[in-house]
């Protein structure tokens, strides 16, 4: 622990006395790059259970608490990168977690990152089998057993994550293509159908948003790329501030946008609530707008969404897993390292099938540990030992102390919803 802390304040202080001069401005293709990475990272398949979650208590409801989250999540992204700062460049939390607190802190920092790859794995893993599910029944009127559908679709996909990260690299350029598509088709498709007495309306129970907190807080996970926007954009806090705020800000009037286009079709009355899968609200989409080209539409956007978010989650547990076993990169330790990605969520989705809120949500205990109360544990102790700091997120401790109880708050709504 001595010698942790010792490396520590080496390295601070070495960051430091190589900041007395400003760091030079990234490109402005750089600069583009990065923030489009965080708006990119955020805008995910999370975004499908933001009106499932919140359709009770509303949209005006879920809107100022879509906000409030922007703000709570941007101020934590901020504390990571003080933290990397220090540090003099972009480091895992898992990393900084081990320099700051020894073994303990990489091992609670190490199981939350698996934690968190598994569970997210899951529920998309449900999410895709369900949207097959519908697909192949609305379409070729074929049922096949759920267990059947989500081996078929974690194999279709799970196929060019046991390839390479270049596979995946280009089937999620081809995916995020046709998403994008199918997004702003969907949203014009759904525009005529909203109306302002469903927008102005309070909910049915408006107490219920407590319970989107901690999926909320999901849809804005970006946190684990902040590092790697360290090391790309260069230790420079002007930019990197710039790059946190307005890459996520964009996530944010895009769920406002979804938010809009969905609980203004759907009356607080239809039932949105969290314990349908995440097929069954989209055809209750369909059924209010009676379109079946929204249906079609809505079933593509929302399954290209659920790909390209497994295809991230899933390439980053496989070299997670990889890295942890010290497996070699030949194709038979990639097979035994791709059965050990992939079998437990489809084990989840055999006893789950509804499960795609429930894996969000215990998703949002590990992102929690990881972007919240590790961060600004590491950033307390950091200030203890320097007050002086290449950058230092405004409100001193004192936001530091809500942040973290903001984060023990997401943890205890998810663990007593």
């Amino acid at each position: 622990m001595h010698t942790a802390v010792k490396s520590s304040k080496v390295m601070t202080e070495s960051f430091e006395q190589k900041n007395s001069i400003a760091p030079n401005a990234p490109s402005k293709s750089r600069f583009i790059g990065a923030t489009m990475i965080v708006a990119g990272t955020t805008f995910g398949a999370g975004m499908l259970a933001l009106p499932m979650t919140s359709g009770k208590a509303g949209f005006l409801n879920s809107t100022l608490l879509l906000i409030a989250m922007w703000c709570f999540t941007c101020f934590a992204a901020l504390i990571t990168l003080e933290i990397n700062l220090r540090f003099g460049g972009g480091y895992s939390i898992s990393y900084l977690a081990e320099k700051i607190f020894g073994r303990f802190g990489k091992w609670i920092a190490s199981l939350s990152m698996g934690f968190l790859f598994y569970t997210l794995l899951s529920a998309y893993t449900t999410g895709g089998a369900s949207f097959l599910k519908t697909g192949l029944e609305n379409s070729l009127g074929l049922s096949l057993p759920f267990p059947l559908l989500a081996l078929i679709f974690t194999s279709g996909l799970g196929v060019f994550v046991y390839f390479s990260t270049r596979h995946v690299d280009l089937a999620n350029r081809f995916l995020l293509f046709f998403k994008i598509a199918a997004f702003f088709t969907l949203v014009f498709s759904l525009a005529p159908f909203v109306k302002m007495e469903c927008l102005a309306s309070s909910g049915s129970e408006p107490n219920t948003l407590w319970l989107a907190v901690p999926l909320f807080f999901t849809s804005f996970g970006f946190h684990g790329s902040i590092p790697s926007l360290v090391n790309y954009v260069g230790p420079n806090s002007n930019y990197l501030r710039k790059v946190i705020i307005i890459g996520s800000i964009t996530p944010l009037f895009v769920y406002i946008i979804w938010q809009i286009v969905t609980l203004g079709v759907l009356p607080p009355s239809s039932g949105v609530d969290t314990e349908q899968n995440v097929a069954s609200f989209i055809n209750k989409l369909s059924t209010a707008t009676q379109s079946n080209g929204i249906g079609y539409f809505s079933n593509i956007f929302a399954f290209l969404g659920v790909s390209t978010s497994f295809l991230g989650v899933a390439i980053g547990l496989f070299d997670y897993i990889a890295e942890t076993i010290k497996k070699k990169n030949t194709l038979p330790s990639r097979f035994q390292t791709a059965l050990l990605t992939f079998a437990p969520p489809i084990l989840f989705a055999i006893f789950y099938p509804d499960g795609f809120i429930m894996a969000l949500g215990y998703a949002s205990i590990a992102l929690s540990i990881l972007a919240i109360l590790l961060p600004c544990a590491v950033a307390y102790k950091l200030r203890q030992r320097s007050s002086v700091s290449p950058y230092k997120v405004t409100g001193g401790n004192a936001i530091l102390a809500l942040i973290f109880l903001g984060g023990v708050a997401i943890i205890v709504i998810e663990l007593f919803r």
